[in-house]
């Protein structure tokens, strides 16, 4: 019955009939990993794809001396792993759980069927896909966007944009934001804190409360035009 709640709440699964959604559900498990976790590991066969229930995970690439990059966070309800399982190949990165994490997990097996069956699913996935490639090509973006205001003003927008809303719910360590926008620790926590001077921002315990957007937004200019 769990499964079954979770697959009717998801956007992603709207197309399927309560038929579909029981067959769907009987391919599914509920699944936890603890802090630190690994949920795939990059190289590892795609036989499925797993929806965030609750925590965040960190999709990221391991040098060969042990650096990790972050690419990019999948947060409650999104989807993690399709891309490479629709290309019935093996993961192209790994993801942790960057705390206690719950998953559905869906089988490859039990969507491939339903897909066949329902071409509108197969719309919503590629949707899905779509998306995920403009939020990955938005933080090559942020990367590569000037110094660490510029970074920092446009990935607090772009977290505005998403939510609605002026507090953002971090969700991860001050050492992870830093991966992913490609900046030194230290390096985001003075900038962030010069924002809170500026009385740009407002630090809520893990939230940021956004006071001046107008501001941020002639920052995140500045950095895409150098």
């Amino acid at each position: 019955m769990e499964k079954l709640e979770v697959l009717g709440t998801l956007p992603l699964f709207e197309p399927l009939s309560s038929a579909e959604r029981e067959r769907l559900a009987d391919g599914c498990r509920m699944r936890t990993f603890a802090r630190g976790t690994a949920l795939f590991r990059e190289g590892e066969r795609a036989d499925g794809m797993h929806v965030v229930l609750r925590g965040v995970v960190k999709v990221v690439r391991f040098a060969p001396d042990g650096r990790e990059t972050v690419l990019h966070l999948v947060r409650k309800g999104n989807t993690i792993g399709e891309a490479a399982m629709f290309q019935r190949g093996t993961f192209p990165a790994s993801a942790v759980a960057v705390d206690d994490v719950e998953t559905l997990y869906v089988s490859a097996e039990a969507l491939f069927a339903l897909v066949t069956e329902n071409p509108e699913l197969a719309l919503r996935m590629l949707a899905a896909l779509s998306l995920r490639l403009r939020m990955f090509a938005h933080k090559l973006a942020v990367q590569g966007q000037g110094g660490a205001a510029g970074r920092l003003a446009t990935y607090l927008l772009h977290r505005r944009q998403i939510g609605g809303a002026d507090v953002i719910r971090l969700g991860v360590s001050r050492e992870v934001l830093a991966n992913l926008l490609g900046l030194a620790r230290e390096t985001l926590s003075r900038q962030l804190s010069r924002f809170v001077e500026a009385g740009l921002v407002e630090l809520k315990g893990k939230d940021i409360a956004i006071r001046d957007a107008a501001a941020l937004r002639d920052i995140a200019s500045e950095g895409a035009d150098r």
